[in-house]
């Protein structure tokens, strides 16, 4: 095994990080962890994000999530060895090897390839937190998922249609997206950006509005995600990409005894981030196998082409997930 690897680092500036390709050494694992050759790596635009609003600090190895063989074991590790192909959450996963607690680790299907792997583990491990642990979906219940092309919204359609949810409702600004979005289990698609989008969704859920609404847009949706929200309904702000900041009418909250509730790994300690990879992957995970759930690839780029990738992102023009290739 090389001493040395080839890593993304984010690094702080005045104008927002820049990530740099950078060597570093191998890490090696610790009790409890695996050592992961990593061979792709799934991209999110959290890292955009929070990496805009980084202007000091140190830097650090950049990643969240990885696909790749086990490379070598921590001490006091069983149920794997070395060669087995495992995908999962961590940080520094831009990295040729990572280090990953063994709790983390989830067995790839059959069937899947490396890509398909990485597009897996953050985005559907955060829609099942959303949905079925923070939100309480019950089957029957109505959901909407907003910007529903992203990575987490093309899961979240899944899991909801998966566990019974009538109707799966998703919206998009981009009308060319709908039949990919009906193809993952959506009974309708809204473009958000005609005015009476709200209408079109009270008009679908027969008046009552929608049980559950998992949101990746943010402040400029807020007040009609209020209105179009049935009584106890569950508004779960996963994404803010659009903006952090809308109004809201309490009055209407109020009325309909609704919770607004927020979910983010940023202020989850590591016991509380690993549960939720665990409750997903035995609640869910063989879905994979017979393919009623599956990883929604749109493309990939080469591991030193990260910028690329990040371009792409922002250009809204996939659908699903951007893997980096190791």
């Amino acid at each position: 095994m090389a001493q040395t690897m080839k890593v993304w680092f984010t690094v702080p500036g005045p104008e927002g990080a820049k990530f740099e390709f950078r060597d570093a050494p191998v890490p090696a694992p610790g009790a409890g962890q695996v050592l992961v050759a990593v061979r792709a790596a799934g991209t999110n635009r959290g890292e955009l994000i929070r990496g805009a609003q980084a202007r000091s600090g140190d830097a650090v190895r950049a990643g969240t999530e990885f696909a790749g063989e086990i490379a070598e074991l921590g001490d006091g590790v069983s149920g794997f060895q070395k060669g087995d192909r495992v995908m999962g959450r961590a940080a520094g996963s831009y990295a040729q090897y990572v280090v990953a607690a063994r709790r983390a680790l989830m067995r790839i299907p059959d069937g899947l390839s490396w890509p398909e792997a990485a597009a897996i583990p953050n985005v559907f491990v955060t829609a099942h937190d959303a949905l079925v642990t923070n939100g309480g979906m019950t089957k029957g219940e109505s959901v909407m998922v907003t910007a529903a092309p992203s990575g987490v919204g093309t899961a979240a359609i899944q899991i909801a249609r998966q566990l019974g949810a009538d109707p799966v409702i998703a919206t998009t600004r981009t009308p060319a997206k709908a039949q990919a979005l009906r193809e993952l289990g959506a009974h309708e698609v809204v473009d958000t950006r005609d005015a009476g989008w709200g209408d079109a969704v009270l008009r679908r859920t027969g008046g009552r509005g929608v049980d559950v609404i998992i949101d990746h847009v943010g402040g400029s949706m807020l007040a009609e995600n209020i209105r179009v929200l049935a009584l106890e309904g569950r508004l779960v702000s996963v994404g803010r990409n659009a903006s952090r900041v809308g109004e809201c009418d309490l009055d209407e909250i109020a009325r309909k005894r609704a919770r607004i509730i927020g979910v983010t790994f940023r202020t989850r300690t590591p016991e509380q981030s690993l549960a939720c990879s665990e409750r997903f992957a035995a609640h869910l995970l063989d879905l994979f196998t017979t393919r009623a759930l599956k990883p929604v690839l749109d493309r990939t780029f080469p591991f030193d082409k990260l910028t690329d990738a990040h371009q792409y992102m922002l250009s809204d023009a996939q659908t699903g997930k951007i893997v980096l290739i190791v």
